[in-house]
């Protein structure tokens, strides 16, 4: 007795495709199951989820976005800022951004990208603090994050090069 007949039937008595399909649909059940209940399971970063112990704080981050267009560098406001997210923008600072090339002989230089620019923010953003960990957009403000801030009519990345708090 062969495997699958010359009818393409598994031991002479199972279509091979309708065994695939049967197959398929509890492999699709098997995820939407593990998928529903397993949501249980994930710890959130809700807003409601904070402790009573949390409070609301302003924090002055330093920011250092590099490598962007000068038309962006140019679009990015200082003073107060009217987000959600961001009180103000304190202190911003343009440079041409430093970048390395390979000579012909193969050493490298350090030398000014001929459009690319450096921006330096010093900005006023809305953060919670608890006993333990300063919070900006629900994740751990640190240096070395990169943040992504909103500014309405541009959107920046950056990193984060100091914190201090306003308190």
């Amino acid at each position: 007795m062969d495997l699958i007949d010359d009818k393409g039937r598994f031991f002479g008595t199972v279509n091979i495709i309708d065994a695939l399909a049967v197959l398929f649909v509890l492999a699709v059940v098997a995820a939407g199951t593990t998928f529903v209940l397993g949501a249980d399971d994930q710890p959130t970063n809700a807003p409601e989820a904070l402790t009573d112990n949390s409070t609301n704080t302003t924090t002055i981050v330093t920011l250092e976005i590099t490598g962007i267009q000068p038309y962006v560098a140019d679009a990015i406001p200082k003073g107060p800022i009217d987000t959600d997210r961001i009180t103000a923008v304190e202190n911003k600072s343009v440079r041409p951004t430093e970048v390395v090339v390979t000579a012909q002989d193969g050493t490298l230089h350090e030398q000014q990208h001929p459009r690319k620019q450096t921006v330096t923010l010093r900005v006023s953003l809305n953060t919670t603090t608890t006993e333990d960990d300063l919070t900006f957009g629900d994740k751990p403000l640190e240096v070395g994050r990169q943040l992504t801030l909103d500014f309405g009519q541009v959107t920046v990345e950056g990193t984060v090069t100091g914190i201090a708090n306003e308190n």
